[in-house]
């Protein structure tokens, strides 16, 4: 109902420009085509990026890693705070195979952190490219609201890797011991033991943050494309300032599924720092979000399948009802 709402919106605010409206829906399926063509290598990368920071004896094949991220991304997209609930269980699954479990939530945990501070660098390069333009103080504003999000994100994130607190942590976990047996209180001890290892291991850091930074930067080819199409050719250093705020103001709805209408709200106003007319800047916004809908929709499918598969099997390959 909320991204229908979001839809008449855009459209009603935008119906002066009934042309530019016709040519978006009679290019949509290209336009859609273009963006599912960028993102389908992007989450090759960033599958790449998490399968860096395992050590090479237990890294999966690069194809169960892309699915898992696949699971992950489709989590984000549709779901509440689908950040982290497709991280959790993207981990879980990463651990059936054959993964240690402390070692998959580690990596799991590390990755996003890499993913967020790449994206500071990739938001720092929009911010630099839209300074050298000379744009006006109200629109450079905008952009540092950008660059802020990305960067308190990033920080919160490390800081509160490297200082968990440990006791309270180990206070709540034994009360749901009480209740839950299987949950083991002194593990988040060694969970951070191993996400500290991870940070000390600087080559395995650099190799996956820079699959992400690729990553990042494949995005500003989607956002070139599909403006291309609808006939408002941009370059690709104004594509990258749109795709950089955007992505990065985008992180304020990390809790609402897919950031509904914020995202929206990012692109239109990212695109409007380089003059992209509203309209077609909610053409690229609805591009962006049909294809997160038709990618994550069979994603949602394939990991309740995945889920119920490893809950008929053991590790060792019984069934679920042998033997626990």
């Amino acid at each position: 109902m909320l991204g229908a709402l979001v839809l008449v919106a855009a459209l009603a605010l935008n119906i002066g420009d009934l042309e530019g409206l016709r040519r978006m829906v009679a290019e949509a399926p290209f336009a859609v085509a273009i963006s599912v063509a960028v993102h389908g290598p992007q989450i090759l990368l960033t599958a790449l990026a998490w399968r860096a920071l395992l050590p090479p004896e237990h890294r999966p094949p690069v194809a169960a890693m892309v699915r898992l991220r696949w699971y992950r991304e489709s989590a984000n997209a549709l779901l509440p705070a689908g950040a982290l609930v497709g991280q959790a269980a993207a981990a879980r699954l990463l651990s059936r195979r054959g993964v240690p479990g402390r070692m998959a939530g580690a990596t799991a945990t590390v990755d996003m952190t890499l993913e967020a501070v790449s994206q500071l660098f990739f938001t720092l390069a929009g911010v630099a490219l839209l300074l050298g333009a000379g744009d006006s103080e109200g629109l450079l504003g905008f952009a540092a609201i950008g660059f802020g999000i990305a960067l308190g994100g990033a920080g919160a994130m490390v800081l509160v890797q490297r200082r968990l607190p440990l006791a309270l942590l180990e206070r709540g976990l034994a009360r749901l011991a009480r209740r839950w047996p299987a949950v083991q209180p002194g593990a988040i001890r060694g969970f951070q033991d191993a996400i500290l290892a991870l940070h000390a291991d600087w080559p395995r850091l650099a190799a996956a943050t820079l699959w992400h930074t690729v990553a990042w930067l494949l995005g500003t080819l989607e956002i070139a494309g599909v403006l291309w199409l609808l006939g408002h050719p941009v370059t690709l250093a104004e594509a990258l300032v749109i795709e950089s705020l955007a992505q990065a103001l985008r992180n304020a709805g990390v809790l609402l599924p897919g950031a509904l209408a914020v995202q929206e709200g990012a692109i239109i106003g990212a695109a409007a720092l380089v003059g992209v007319p509203p309209g077609l800047a909610v053409g690229v916004a609805l591009t962006r979000r049909a294809r997160e809908l038709l990618m994550s929709l069979p994603g949602l499918l394939a990991w309740q399948r995945a889920e119920v598969a490893g809950m008929r099997r053991q590790p060792d390959g019984t069934s679920a009802g042998q033997g626990d």
